[in-house]
């Protein structure tokens, strides 16, 4: 019973957003070269995507992948990628930071 009540404590205690995505592609991506296809190959689909408003880059879509977890100790991972998509469907910006 006592290894029962420690586990609960523990599970309670944690908490995860979103879904860890590979990110050995990271660094591969590269402006008006990679294509829809290639980024999902990459990394699998995004957890949300948003049509915009064309930006002066010409970016009409963005797919972001975003992971969280948080321990019982305190600690914090974040990743979170961002990338935006012409027209033609090729990367036109991107982004990523981990914490």
């Amino acid at each position: 019973m006592q290894k029962l009540a420690i586990m609960l404590v523990v599970v309670a205690g944690c908490a995860t957003v979103g879904k860890k995505f590979d990110t050995t592609h990271v660094n591969d991506i590269q402006k008006g070269t990679q294509t829809k296809t290639e980024i999902l190959a990459w990394f699998g689909p995004a957890q949300s995507t948003t049509q915009l408003a064309k930006s002066e880059l010409g970016c009409t879509e963005r797919w972001t992948y975003m992971y969280a977890h948080s321990a019982v100790a305190g600690s914090t991972v974040s990743e979170a990628l961002v990338v935006d998509f012409d027209a033609a469907g090729k990367v036109c910006d991107n982004a990523y930071s981990k914490k």
